[in-house]
């Protein structure tokens, strides 16, 4: 094969991959504005249950939770199924081995994941995978994570769960996405900037306060999964436009340079072959005088 016939070979088949890169990349831009707005009203959903239990707790009941040593850990490891998505996962796996590392030999952790890339660098790292959900995070509904946050709680009644950790990746913008690591059991976290609150009546409610506090900690857990099972699924295709992205111009670059190539192998062909012509015409008037 020629080096001509080489090089269109080559400028095929980038063009075949530019198209298929390019048409990855529409389609996972396609889907990123719905999944946006859906981690948004997500964040919205969380938050207004986060009000609901701040104001509750400070109005109604007061925890006397006490600070317990942290022996049986559950963890949740948010990571993709599939790979071409950039850093994300890679990301992920990075405060997995901060989490790990924090916690020592002395912890006991529980791993639940989320990806089949997750499960296999856990399973390579040796770690206790005790539950692997295979569920589509696009598709995630809050029946899908109220029966996931009921497994929880249920550790947490039969004193098994120490604390909760959630690693998984936020979304904070279309071009930007930070994976992080949250313990959200047994802390709840306190807004600051929220003002005390001075009541002059008391909520009466027909259930105790036990069951007050279970039915809370079950919507609040619940509704704070769902934000983290909708913001890393829109990091991991914001991520996967942006690696598309990447790869797109990469391509086009390498094509440009492939054309250039061809180019200039066909103009030196052209001129030696009209360098041969020069060179037999001038060769055929000598022999003629």
């Amino acid at each position: 094969m020629s080096s001509i016939d080489q090089a269109r070979k080559t400028i095929k088949a980038l063009n075949s991959t530019y198209k298929i890169v390019h048409v990855t990349e529409l389609a996972t831009l396609g889907k990123l504005s719905s999944l946006r707005e859906k981690a948004e009203a997500a964040v919205s959903y969380y938050e207004t249950i986060l009000k609901s239990l701040r104001w509750v707790r400070k109005t109604m009941y007061t925890s006397n939770n006490q600070i317990k040593e942290e022996k049986n850990v559950t963890a949740i490891a948010i990571t993709s199924e599939r790979g071409l998505c950039g850093a994300y996962n890679s990301e992920v796996f990075a405060e997995i081995d901060q989490l790990i590392e924090s916690l020592g030999d002395q912890v006991t952790i529980n791993w639940v994941v989320v990806g089949e890339q997750g499960h296999r660098y856990l399973t390579k790292l040796g770690q206790n995978i005790t539950s692997y959900l295979q569920f589509s995070l696009e598709n995630i509904d809050l029946e899908t994570t109220t029966a996931v946050t009921a497994d929880f709680i249920d550790l947490i009644h039969s004193e098994q769960m120490d604390a909760l950790y959630v690693i998984f990746t936020k979304y904070l913008n279309a071009v930007q996405s930070e994976a992080m690591c949250e313990k959200i059991y047994p802390e709840i976290p306190e807004d600051s900037d929220t003002e005390l609150i001075e009541v002059d009546y008391v909520l009466d409610f027909e259930t105790d306060d036990e069951q007050v506090e279970q039915l809370l900690l079950e919507n609040y857990l619940c509704g704070l999964l769902y934000s983290m099972f909708r913001y890393s699924v829109a990091s991991e295709y914001c991520m996967r436009r942006i690696a598309m992205k990447q790869a797109k111009d990469n391509i086009q670059k390498q094509l440009e340079e492939a054309i250039f190539d061809a180019r200039k192998q066909a103009l030196q062909q052209k001129t030696g072959e009209l360098l041969d012509i020069i060179s037999g015409a001038q060769t055929i008037r000598k022999d003629e005088e």
